[in-house]
């Protein structure tokens, strides 16, 4: 238990203490990695060198932070004063000289008058100018590359091919290192056939990105491309080739035909060009020539199953049109079998025997069921239509023909021919065809 102690010294020393501990207490304690005021302003002009403005609404430690990510690429650890030590040190941010405000009547006196900056620190500012004004710069030309890849873009897809290459080549002279831009003018360079500049565009575009898939495969593709544009007789090659599908395409069979032989003349050994002289012939209702080309390019290519279905397809249908074929005229050739005798077709010469009477009324006119138009000709009766797709069409008969006889009897009127048709309906009829000036032979 303490002791009273009554001596008045004592007692005021106890107090003094007390109070002294009390106001002690009541101070604000700076708190731990807050930077002070000379600290703040260095960190402030620090800012405004490298980003030419300030951060002051951030916590110091983001601020620094940000700082050392700018000057040495990552953060640093330790203590905040020691981390700005080292920023200071190595940034040494000059501050802005400041100008005593003069009043209205003040005379400024020779301890007012600003200092004068030291070559050092005008040196520092016109650096940190020309950094700044260098930095716009690329920022705007940036900004620039960007809308113009952007348009680029729009207009090809828009199959607006050579405005598309304008805005490409902008960007090309804006930003040379553009790998993006120089494969986009290769892509287009190689739809309008130009391969060698395609490829020189690829090629950059490959150097500037080695590690872009895209880029190497599109190098490797035109290049072959660019050996056959650069060899002429592969040139040519190629130029009869083209023009010859075009012709093809247009239904021009002849000259196709022209071309696609003038071609396989100069390059003898390729198996395409053979099969679509063969397909032309086969067009132009020459099935034998066809079939021959079929077989050389399945020879000079077995193993191609598209070379190999079209002979084996187009033997079949040879064989069985000259089974019908022998056995029609089979029939015309034997007296034994059928008796053929071409006769004046006149009022007894029908083949259905006698005239019209026994119908009591006109003739149903078969020819037209069968795809046939006819009318009488001086020569015979000649064929005015030939329905898509009709019988008449399938045996291959042609606008333009004349009929001299069915089945071996000479006809001269349509009613004749109706006639005969009604007499065997669904049968297969043999007609003699007179084709400007060659008769031939036709199943029908």
């Amino acid at each position: 238990m303490l002791k009273k102690d009554s001596s008045p010294n004592k007692f005021r020393q106890l107090a003094l203490s007390l109070a002294l501990v009390s106001i002690v207490s009541s101070l604000p304690a700076r708190a731990e990695g807050e930077l002070n005021a000379d600290e703040l302003n260095k960190l402030k002009l620090v800012e405004e060198k490298l980003f030419v403005r300030t951060y002051d609404d951030d916590a110091p430690g983001t601020r620094v932070e940000r700082i050392e990510k700018r000057m040495f690429g990552e953060g640093s650890s330790g203590g905040l004063h020691e981390r700005m030590s080292k920023i200071i040190e190595i940034a040494k941010p000059v501050e802005k000289p400041k100008t005593a405000p003069r009043g209205a009547g003040a005379r400024p006196t020779a301890s007012a008058a600003p200092s004068q900056p030291s070559a050092e620190e005008l040196r520092m500012r016109q650096e940190d100018a020309r950094e700044q004004m260098r930095q716009r710069a690329i920022a705007a030309k940036e900004e620039e590359v960007t809308q113009l890849l952007g348009e680029a873009v729009s207009l090809y897809k828009a199959q607006r091919g050579p405005e598309a290459m304008d805005k490409f080549q902008q960007v090309v002279r804006l930003a040379p290192d553009n790998a993006e831009a120089h494969f986009s003018i290769g892509v287009i360079y190689e739809a309008q056939r130009r391969y060698s500049d395609a490829l020189k565009s690829y090629q950059r575009a490959a150097e500037l990105n080695p590690d872009k898939r895209d880029y190497k495969e599109a190098v490797a593709i035109v290049q072959k491309k660019a050996l056959v544009e650069n060899d002429p007789v592969k040139a040519e090659l190629k130029a009869l080739a083209q023009q010859a599908s075009e012709a093809y395409s247009l239904g021009e069979f002849q000259s196709a035909l022209g071309l696609y032989k003038e071609l396989d003349q100069k390059a003898p050994k390729q198996a395409l060009v053979k099969y679509n002289i063969g397909t032309i012939y086969l067009a132009l209702k020459n099935p034998v020539q066809a079939l021959e080309y079929f077989q050389d390019a399945h020879k000079l290519k077995p193993e191609e199953p598209r070379f190999k279905e079209a002979c084996e397809k187009l033997q079949s249908n040879l064989k069985h049109q000259q089974a019908e074929r022998q056995a029609a005229e089979g029939g015309w050739q034997n007296p034994g079998k059928t008796v053929i005798s071409f006769v004046n077709a006149g009022n007894n010469g029908g083949a259905g025997g006698g005239n019209n009477s026994s119908g009591g009324g006109k003739m149903t006119p078969l020819a037209t069921s069968y795809g046939l138009m006819l009318r009488h000709n001086r020569e015979g009766v000649e064929i005015t239509t030939i329905g898509i797709g009709s019988r008449a069409a399938q045996c291959g008969l042609l606008k333009g023909d004349l009929i001299k006889a069915v089945d071996g009897v000479v006809v001269e009127s349509t009613d004749q021919i109706n006639q005969i048709f009604a007499a065997k309906p669904n049968a297969k009829f043999q007609l003699l065809v007179q084709r400007g000036t060659k008769i031939g032979q036709i199943v029908f």
